[in-house]
């Protein structure tokens, strides 16, 4: 359906990136994305542009561009320094039909060959020698707790998008996050909710002895003989929303419940838990705002 004829590496002119741009885009192409402009430029002022790779299709004396098009239209569109040094991978293709056009167009970009924010996540969590033995979807839940702790309850702002995963370098979390991996397991999937590891993590760094100790019992179910022990009380809780059907949720008030009133459930309980005070329910009433824990 459709043939490589030539494959070459030359490097990135104004004049190229010009010419590409103006080349006939193929009936294939996507429509040009304002985002993804915005998202090339901003990596071009960062210099972390890489080689690009482009690609024509003839069939008989028709060419078209097959792919390219967002980059070379932001190059073009640049205001500053044209980027130095860079190279464009440059592949020439034919055609016999049109239908092989968009057999071609399925070979770029493919849907399971993207980079998924898991894999963004685990990239960061691979540079550190002492997340190795985390679960990488326990490490990457993890760091979006405490970015949800930092940005809704401290304020502080965060890197945006995948930027937020390069957190993971940081030591001053790595103990956290190894403390998580070994709390975290198959029997606790309740407590994976990114504002209960807010809770979580904003606990820890109120007192990390406590913290262990009554997340442990959490995990564990709560404290056996004890309904109103405030882990026994929140892990119930928080089981009840995780298996019940969305009508028995309903009559249960449970319904609609934002991150915020999971955070304040949390944190109810566990300063019922610093109090050494039993509760015979969850409250998280978010009409204050968030729930300040205690010491």
């Amino acid at each position: 359906m459709f043939r490589l004829v030539k494959s070459e590496t030359v490097p990135l002119t104004r004049e190229l990136a010009r010419q590409f741009r103006d080349l006939e885009p193929s009936p294939t192409e996507r429509e040009l994305s304002p985002s993804r402009l915005k998202m090339l430029k901003e990596k071009a002022v960062a210099k972390q542009l890489v080689t690009f790779h482009w690609s024509r299709a003839r069939r008989g004396a028709h060419i078209w561009r097959m792919n390219g098009q967002h980059s070379s239209n932001m190059l073009c569109d640049l205001n500053g320094e044209f980027p130095d040094g860079l190279f464009v991978h440059l592949d020439d293709y034919e055609v016999d039909e049109m239908s092989g056009l968009a057999l071609l167009f399925r070979q770029f970009d493919d849907r399971k060959s993207g980079r998924t924010v898991g894999d963004v996540a685990g990239a960061y969590q691979g540079l550190v020698p002492e997340l190795h033995g985390v679960a990488k979807d326990t490490a990457k839940l993890g760091i979006e707790g405490v970015a949800w702790y930092s940005r809704e309850v401290e304020g502080i702002g965060m890197p945006p998008g995948d930027a937020v995963y390069d957190l993971l370098q940081r030591p001053v979390y790595h103990g956290f996050l190894c403390w998580l991996g070994g709390l975290f397991d198959v029997k606790t999937p309740e407590m994976r909710r990114l504002p209960v590891v807010a809770a979580i993590y904003g606990t820890w760094i109120k007192s990390e002895s406590a913290a262990k100790d009554f997340w442990h019992q959490v995990a564990r179910g709560g404290i056996e003989f004890e309904e109103e022990a405030p882990s026994t009380v929140l892990d119930a809780w928080l089981k009840r929303v995780k298996e019940l059907s969305t009508a028995d949720r309903a009559k249960a008030g449970l319904l609609g419940l934002k991150p915020a009133d999971f955070f304040n459930g949390c944190i109810w309980a566990w300063n019922a838990y610093r109090a050494e005070k039993p509760i015979k329910e969850i409250r998280h009433d978010t009409r204050k705002g968030l729930t300040l824990i205690a010491d």
